[in-house]
């Protein structure tokens, strides 16, 4: 009597839980999906981002400032690795990013 009651009990829930989990899973790539999407946007707009900063870089600095004008060369070496390291902060303002963290923000609220 006992082992037919907990099958029934374990075959019940399983039928009652399933629908959350595949609902869960689904939930799960659908964010998965929206951070590929920003990330692959980021990689998209991050070369142009790192040579503007170049740019600037090479600019020569105010006639009142201590600095010395840079190379292109030194400002290459030093922006060529913009956004990776900092990817969270980097191009976050793009649309792609803002839906990214908005769904995750809705998800995390809701668990």
């Amino acid at each position: 009597m006992n082992r037919v009651f907990c099958t029934f009990v374990a075959v019940v829930l399983s039928a009652w839980l399933q629908p959350a989990f595949s609902q869960s899973r689904e939930t799960l790539r659908r964010l998965d999906e929206l951070d590929r999407k920003c990330e692959a946007a980021r990689d998209a707009i991050l070369p142009t981002i790192r040579e503007q900063k170049i740019a600037e870089c090479v600019q020569p600095p105010p006639s009142s400032s201590r600095a010395r004008t840079r190379t292109r060369e030194e400002c290459e070496r030093y922006w060529n690795d913009y956004g990776v390291m900092q990817r969270q902060r980097a191009a976050v303002d793009l649309p792609e990013c803002q839906e990214a963290f908005q769904a995750r923000q809705q998800h995390r609220s809701r668990s």
